[in-house]
């Protein structure tokens, strides 16, 4: 079990990370997680140790949620500060050469690493997973979280059946419904995952995210990007619509596109072989 450290960024904001690694690494380059939005880095669910079995992985919380403190509760945030305290992260570990992975809103932000990375630090490849260059403000989706982002409070769940109620209820990603009550016991893992990080999971930080990924549009600047780029998107995906991936393949000029069939959003856990095709990606 990988253990939690912690860095200190210029702010006094402190990041808590954890790599993984093991004994047979095919790829010297390490490989940086970027978890999507109102995730901790718990909420790769295993697929950060598939991964892992290729490559050191690194995977972090980001500002203000899960282990990792905010150091002023009134600063807003913007993807571009998440990118800077990613950054940050890989110059505290001495890394000069990377590959990033980020996924839904994480994807935004490895996208606003690329296009602001210093002189001095080398990205080699990037994954950008079921993520969009801006928020599609035509779906349900975003409907409904502009209602909940209104709500004057937020309660998480107050039990591990309660938790396990309001997953199998999810009307984002039907595909994640079916596959769990297929696998009972992957729900009881991934509920209980769930559950145990909600404490660290603030409706304020909640917010200050929403408002990040709301002023987000990097569509102008995605031809800048150069690098090898591998989209990767579950075709039935409702929270963010494969159109927004079709987007990200027709600006960025060196990508590969794996479409996953049957696949919604939380490939992580319905597919999750899909670390084999990362891991090729990254090794070629």
């Amino acid at each position: 079990m990988s253990e939690t450290r912690f860095f200190e960024q210029q702010d006094g904001s402190k990041i808590a990370y954890k790599i993984f690694k093991s004994a047979n690494v095919k790829n010297v380059i390490p490989l940086v997680l970027i978890i999507g939005f109102g995730g901790t880095k718990e909420h790769f669910f295993g697929f950060e140790e598939e991964l892992a079995k290729n490559q050191q992985v690194i995977v972090y919380d980001n500002r203000g949620i899960g282990e990792s403190i905010i150091a002023s509760p009134n600063d807003s945030f913007t993807i571009e500060l998440l990118a800077q305290d990613t950054i940050g992260l890989i110059k505290h570990l001495g890394i000069k050469r990377f590959n990033l992975f980020g996924e839904a809103m994480g994807g935004r932000v490895a996208l606003s690493v690329a296009l602001n990375l210093p002189s001095d630090l080398k990205l080699e490849k990037l994954v950008v997973c079921t993520s969009s260059a801006r928020v599609d403000t035509s779906t349900a989706i975003f409907y409904q979280m502009e209602q909940i982002y209104k709500l004057p409070s937020f309660e998480f769940s107050k039990t591990l059946q309660d938790q396990k109620d309001q997953i199998l209820k999810s009307e984002g990603d039907k595909e994640l419904v079916k596959y769990l009550l297929e696998h009972p016991d992957k729900l009881d893992k991934i509920a209980e995952i769930i559950f145990n990080t909600n404490p660290g999971r603030s409706f304020e930080i909640f917010k200050r995210q929403w408002e990040a990924n709301k002023k987000c549009d990097l569509v102008s600047r995605l031809k800048e990007i150069k690098i090898p780029t591998l989209i990767v998107h579950g075709e039935n995906d409702v929270i963010v619509p494969i159109q927004d991936s079709e987007l990200l393949d027709r600006e960025i000029p060196n990508t590969q596109f794996y479409r996953i069939p049957n696949v919604g959003h939380s490939i992580f856990v319905t597919a999750p072989e899909t670390a084999n095709v990362i891991s090729d990606f990254l090794n070629k």
